[in-house]
């Protein structure tokens, strides 16, 4: 039986979501509640691999049983199993097959940033201070040219191999402000290793008044690996949510609600 979970988790404490010997990670802690449940090893997949101290709200995750423990009761013991910065949200019955991250349509993704007079310590894990005030308009209308299929190579971190395809299908691109916090948000088919951390950096460069929309629309139209050099810190970052199809599980409705 093939199973789908939401699963949401504080990044902070976390070497990714992906397993790595020797240092903890969401996947590790996952399948350490599932060996603790069913008295063996079982293998859990992610649609979206989120690096160290990435948050997540609407991560999908799948994987394989031999019997038919009620998904309910299924997610209670995951809930009592995991630790306190890992939950499952929703938990059923997917279709045989059903890989999270090959039939993910879209990921949206949120940087969250602060530009007050003083960062906010109770939410310094979830967010990203930046001294000084920001042009959220300019930032916004600068993210707007991410929008469309472009080649995203400028904006690829190291672990992107040198031959690897480097061009995405960006849905939505916007920057909105309440206050003093700000959020990036990006939707897109798929995300190259550290892409939106090197985005959210440029919007801010340009925020600043440090660069302009010229400089990265050129960034977008002469694609170079190793030319937005700069890269946000991992902590304001969090997946919120990822679309399946009708035929894939949590069909129309948000993932994390």
């Amino acid at each position: 039986m093939r199973l789908a979970l939401v699963v949401e988790y504080d990044g902070a404490d976390f070497h990714g979501s992906q397993l790595q010997e020797g240092v903890r990670t969401v996947q590790g802690e996952l399948e350490g509640a599932l060996s603790r449940i069913y008295g063996r090893h079982l293998r859990v997949a992610f649609a979206s691999r989120t690096d160290a101290g990435v948050h997540a709200l609407g991560q999908v995750a799948a994987l394989d049983v031999e019997d038919e423990l009620d998904p309910c009761t299924l997610q209670r013991a995951l809930n009592f199993h995991t630790p306190v910065d890992i939950a499952i949200r929703k938990l059923q019955v997917a279709r045989k097959g059903f890989d999270p991250r090959r039939d993910a349509l879209n990921r949206e993704y949120v940087y969250r940033l602060r530009d007050g007079e003083a960062p906010h310590p109770l939410y310094r894990s979830m967010e990203f201070y930046v001294r000084g005030p920001l042009d959220e308009g300019l930032m916004d209308e600068t993210a707007r040219q991410f929008v469309g299929s472009h080649d995203f190579a400028s904006f690829a971190g190291p672990a992107t191999p040198k031959d690897a395809a480097t061009s995405r299908d960006v849905f939505d691109a916007r920057v909105t402000r309440e206050s003093d916090r700000l959020e990036i948000r990006i939707v897109a088919n798929a995300f190259l290793h550290q892409q939106i951390r090197r985005m959210a950096a440029v919007l801010v460069e340009v925020g600043r008044g440090r660069m302009d929309r010229d400089e990265v629309a050129e960034m977008v139209g002469n694609p170079t690996k190793g030319t937005a050099s700069k890269l946000l810190e991992p902590r304001g970052l969090c997946l919120m949510s990822i679309e399946y199809g009708p035929e894939g599980p949590f069909a129309g409705q948000p993932a994390y609600n």
